[in-house]
């Protein structure tokens, strides 16, 4: 009786983190993020997976344009335990920025190679809110954004993990920058396409 208890009890906590782990990519797909796991090894040779996920925060994202959109969009991180869904929160990380302004400019710099137009810009740390970090910005223009974030996270302070997170917004033609990667983040859209009505239609008279 006792060995099936404890059976028992071992699968109660089996689904109680299956659970957390699904609700938490629902989660990740409703604000419109993406994410990439990473395998960590620890001292004692167990292996262990985070979770890092990475978007814009406030989706959907618009320009700035004065007295309709602010465009301010931090860049922001989740870092977590793939299994418990625990934050992990001591993080030392920067980041590179790239635009483009639209498919043309994006498909030219992957054949040339990209280029940051910013480059180790500071992420930081969310106050009172464990493993989510961001990176302060207006974003100025509608385009593509991309994002390589590099640096380490602490985990459980048993082990530093290397991070190297590489994404552009989902709607970017397609390129070989991200990899191993579920979800995603939008692109940066002109306020006015968001608009309804928008500029009205002509319509053709039926005969």
């Amino acid at each position: 009786m006792k060995m099936n208890t404890n059976k028992t009890q071992l699968f109660l906590v089996a689904s109680i983190a299956s659970v957390m782990v699904l609700a938490g990519a629902a989660s990740e797909q409703a604000f419109a993020h993406g994410g990439q796991g990473f395998f960590v090894t620890l001292p004692n040779g167990e292996s262990r997976q985070i979770t890092v996920v990475i978007g814009h925060n406030n989706e959907p994202t618009t320009a700035q344009e004065t007295g309709q959109s602010s465009g301010n969009h931090p860049m922001e991180l989740f870092i977590r335990d793939s299994a418990t869904g625990l934050n992990l929160a001591d993080a030392d990380l920067k980041v590179d920025k790239y635009y483009y302004k639209n498919d043309k400019k994006f498909n030219k710099a992957a054949e040339k190679g990209f280029e940051p137009r910013e480059t180790d810009v500071t992420v930081s740390g969310v106050h009172g809110d464990p493993g989510h970090y961001f990176a302060r910005q207006i974003l100025a223009q509608p385009g593509i954004y991309g994002y390589h974030v590099t640096g380490t996270v602490s985990y459980f302070g048993v082990v530093d993990v290397p991070i190297d997170v590489k994404a552009f917004c989902r709607d970017a033609p397609s390129n070989d920058f991200t990899t191993l990667w579920f979800g995603g983040f939008g692109c940066t859209v002109d306020v006015d396409d968001s608009k309804f009505p928008g500029k009205k239609v002509k319509h053709d008279k039926d005969d």
